[in-house]
């Protein structure tokens, strides 16, 4: 039985990680916002950058500070809050990436892959 459930895993694994990763942002003008349906600003274009470059297939949904913070404590799924500030003690709620702009950085949940948060903050030291 335990090695037909490790064959599951390996096999399941693929799909697993092609499953995008919810990048959540607020309405901040200039640097992230919607128009048209569509998330625009110097933030959003900066992290789609890296995320193209990382191979990190993503899904952007526009949801307010406080449901960000709701999400990343109930740490559920993998998801990345955009523009959050990396102040002391913010690491043991959640995963901090590289500076995307102005001091601002993905705010991630913990089941956020590691792999995944390595490559991204590769790409946005670039």
């Amino acid at each position: 039985m335990n090695r037909l459930a490790a064959t599951l895993m390996v096999l399941a694994a693929p799909a697993l990680a092609a499953e995008p990763l919810a990048i959540h942002y607020n309405e901040r003008p200039p640097y992230h916002y919607t128009m048209s349906g569509m998330a625009q600003g110097e933030g959003i274009d900066k992290l789609l950058a890296a995320l193209r470059a990382a191979n990190i297939p993503y899904q952007l949904r526009s949801t307010p500070a406080k449901q960000q913070l709701i999400l990343l404590k109930a740490n559920v799924q993998p998801a990345c809050m955009l523009a959050w500030v990396g102040l002391p003690g913010r690491e043991r709620a959640g995963k901090l990436s590289e500076i995307v702009y102005a001091d601002r950085r993905l705010w991630c949940t913990q089941t956020t892959p590691d792999d995944v948060m390595q490559r991204l903050n590769q790409a946005l030291r670039k």
